[in-house]
């Protein structure tokens, strides 16, 4: 049996992380488009849910929808990298002056990580032959 092709997703995760990484060097800059930004209602929460969404998605098939098991729960390993990200990224926020850190934000941001890892998961489920 071959191993899953992981390659193409494997560098797309790194492509679109490092997108994520200039994005918050630029936030942390306070040197986001405001202007545009701003004209886009909740373009914050918007922006979270689907940026770490994708992230989310990306991460899992990357990794080859690889799971963890901790106390007899499995976890989906890139997902749950990706959650530790966010939540000490968003705490972050509190000791930065062009930040702020947010519930809302943080939340919009669990909600696109857990509903993109089971559309993730309902990629592989139909694309298993592709995968192996």
């Amino acid at each position: 049996m071959k191993k899953p092709a992981k390659k193409p997703w494997q560098v797309a995760f790194l492509l679109y992380f490092l997108l994520l990484f200039l994005i918050v060097i630029t936030a942390n800059g306070g040197n986001l488009p405001y202007n545009f930004l701003g004209k886009i209602p909740n373009y914050d929460i918007y922006g979270h849910f689907i940026l770490y969404g994708i992230a989310s998605f990306l991460s899992h098939l990357a990794l080859g929808g690889k799971k963890i098991i901790i106390d007899q729960i499995f976890i989906p390993l890139g997902p749950f990298l990706f959650t530790v990200v966010t939540i000490a990224e968003e705490i972050s926020q509190i000791y930065l002056p062009h930040r702020t850190f947010s519930i809302v934000d943080l939340n919009a941001s669990l909600i696109g990580i857990i509903l993109f890892y089971y559309l993730a998961e309902l990629w592989i489920f139909y694309h298993k032959k592709r995968l192996r």
